[in-house]
């Protein structure tokens, strides 16, 4: 503890010092070896208070952040100099990240930003300026998407026009057929009411029929990747909650739904980019030396020899994969599996079917990130800020659990005795954990409440439906 103490007073005196230094104009502070750039700075205030104006953030509320960072920093100081990020589990969890974070953004520029141009976005954006309010009765037909209906297409099609006519007879009302024919299962509920939406909130399809219809119309059946649709517009309006000035802060949230309603396109398009990566870069796996690996392991596992330590270094440096500019080696699996992760490599090692999922894998995450790094997507903020970020709270992490939880071991009298003196500490309420989803509209709460109550993973519905930016990349975890 002692040491922790004086690591941290040596680093705070380096950060006290770069008062008297002249720092760079893209510096924000210096701490010990480590550099808080503008960069940075704006990162972290930007996933603190998503969606405001930097311009608008207090200088306490900054201060604040800026505090809270040089303590991290401190701490990843402190694990720099116990060579804490040279520990297989640090280098395992930084791969495994750098691989999501280099993919997804390579992703999104080789695919969503060709299907959806920024003229499209800003389109979209357009449109928002009105909202409608709808009802609907979706009639749905074997093989369409979250279909659990036996008839065919056919059959739903002559069905969607034969309520599409008794709707507009007015016999009935809208309301009763959707509770009685819908196969959207909000509609026993909601009556078909889909609440106000703007554009962007609905599959194609059905919002360019919606945004086109008159007030009170139903439409003919329209068709959408989930069955058929009667449509009948309600009422339309303008949108109370549009602001030129947040374009820039809803672009994402756009790209994101508009991508959505197009993403089996999107799934086509990326096997055909994936192929493509593996020609350019004349990549193979070497089954041969899969099998044997798998044959290596087999033997190893049976002599109770389960640790990376057990295999010899020419057995480290079997090749798995290659391919122009890079090879994958055993000793590379090791390390992207290091740490808490080698356990699931264990289980999928002594099976050829598994191996070769893996390198295949792996192997695509090298070429993406060799292709990422000749389009210059390293240098873009978001990844070179996210990855610099992630290796801070990493290794500060880390410090903390090295120098302070492991080396604070004290005796179970001494345990017992603390327990005794201070009983009052140990009783209170008990605690919760929180996830939330937030949304402005109560329809659309209510759809979701309805999703999650059907066992739907609330994680992926917080992504999805969240308009809290910040809990929406935290899946809706509160604490």
């Amino acid at each position: 503890m002692k040491r922790w103490t004086s690591v941290i007073t040596l680093l705070m005196i380096l950060v006290l010092a770069f008062s008297c230094q002249k720092l760079s104009d893209n510096t924000v502070a210096k701490v010990g070896k480590l550099t808080i750039t503008k960069d940075d700075f704006k990162f972290t205030l930007q996933r603190r208070f998503p969606g405001k104006a930097l311009a608008k953030i207090d200088s306490a509320q900054r201060k604040s952040i800026l505090n809270y960072m040089i303590n991290k920093y401190l701490q990843a100081n402190a694990a720099l100099d116990l060579k804490l990020d040279t520990m297989s589990v640090y280098r395992s969890d930084l791969e495994n990240y750098k691989a999501r974070l280099v993919g997804n953004k390579y992703f999104e520029r080789v695919i969503v930003d060709k299907m959806i141009p920024e003229k499209e976005l800003r389109d979209t954006f357009e449109k928002q300026k009105e909202e409608v309010k709808a009802q609907h009765i979706l009639i749905q037909y074997k093989g369409a998407r979250n279909s659990r209906a036996k008839r065919s297409k056919e059959e739903a099609l002559k069905l969607a026009e034969k309520l599409a006519k008794k709707a507009r007879e007015g016999k009935v009302s809208f309301a009763y057929l959707a509770e009685k024919y819908s196969d959207d299962p909000s509609a026993k509920a909601n009556k078909g009411d889909l609440g106000w939406f703007t554009w962007g909130r609905m599959v194609g399809p059905f919002q360019e029929a919606a945004f086109k219809m008159k007030k009170g119309e139903i439409s003919d059946p329209v068709e959408t990747m989930y069955g058929y649709h009667i449509i009948k517009l309600i009422d339309r309006r303008k949108n109370p909650f549009f602001n030129e000035a947040n374009y820039e802060t809803q672009k994402e949230d756009i790209k994101r739904n508009l991508y959505y309603a197009k993403q089996d396109t999107g799934r086509m398009l990326w096997e055909e980019q994936t192929k493509m990566l593996k020609q350019k870069y004349h990549a193979k796996v070497n089954n041969d030396n899969i099998q044997k690996v798998v044959a290596l392991a087999k033997e190893k596992q049976k002599n109770g020899l389960n640790n990376p330590k057990h295999y010899t270094q020419d057995e480290k440096n079997i090749v798995l994969a290659q391919w122009d500019g890079g090879q994958l080696t055993v000793n590379d699996l090791f390390v992207i599996y290091g740490g808490r992760r080698f356990p699931a490599l264990q289980r999928r090692i002594t099976k050829t079917s598994n191996m070769q999922r893996i390198v295949d894998q792996i192997l695509l995450g090298k070429l993406i990130q060799q292709e990422a790094e000749k389009m210059g997507i390293m240098d873009e903020f978001d990844v070179k800020t996210n990855l610099k970020d992630f290796k801070i709270q990493k290794l500060a992490t880390m410090a903390l659990e090295h120098e302070v939880k492991q080396k604070i071991k004290p005796t179970d009298e001494e345990v017992k005795k603390y327990y005794e003196a201070h009983q009052k500490e140990f009783v209170k309420p008990a605690e919760i954990e929180i996830w939330e989803i937030y949304v402005k509209d109560k329809k659309k709460a209510d759809k979701v409440l309805r999703l999650a109550k059907r066992g739907y993973d609330f994680g992926k519905l917080a992504q999805k439906y969240s308009e809290d930016r910040y809990y929406q990349k935290k899946k809706g975890y509160v604490g």
